[in-house]
């Protein structure tokens, strides 16, 4: 999930994809702005990728973009797991990212699509399960 300002617009006024968003370790030399240049100096060889993930939702859907732009949509593999876990990942093993989708999300509605290297999956919502409740009448004496 990226970082959006809050303001007085409504959230569908808001277009995630144009804002620019802060990275909060820029000014630390300590840390590196990339997890992946980390992994790629622990794993010379192992190719890696420096993506962008997206989660937002609208009243009727969630919707995820995964950046991929040195992949085609043949490389990209989209599984939906058991206890509703949302796997995007490449053939090549570079690029992997598991997301718990919530209980609200009407799971075999689910669509992927993929154009100019990104990856948008979209999960129409649903009802919550409510578990079931029921009054329970008090008995004794008044």
């Amino acid at each position: 999930m990226s970082i959006i300002p809050i303001n007085e617009r409504r959230s569908s006024d808001v277009d995630p994809w144009a804002l620019d968003l802060w990275d909060p370790f820029l000014d630390f030399p300590l840390f590196p702005s990339s997890l992946s240049n980390v992994f790629h100096e622990l794993n010379p060889g192992f190719p890696s990728v420096n993506s962008r993930l997206d989660w937002s939702e609208t009243r009727n859907v969630h919707v995820l973009k995964a950046a991929l732009p040195a992949f085609a949509n043949e490389d990209v593999l989209v599984e939906l797991q058991d206890d509703r876990v949302l796997q995007i990942s490449t053939d090549s093993g570079s690029f992997m990212t598991k997301i718990k989708l919530p209980e609200n999300a009407k799971i075999e509605e689910l669509k992927a699509f993929m154009s100019n290297g990104v990856v948008t999956v979209t999960v129409p919502k649903g009802e919550a399960d409510r578990p079931n409740v029921r009054a329970i009448e008090i008995s004794g004496e008044d």
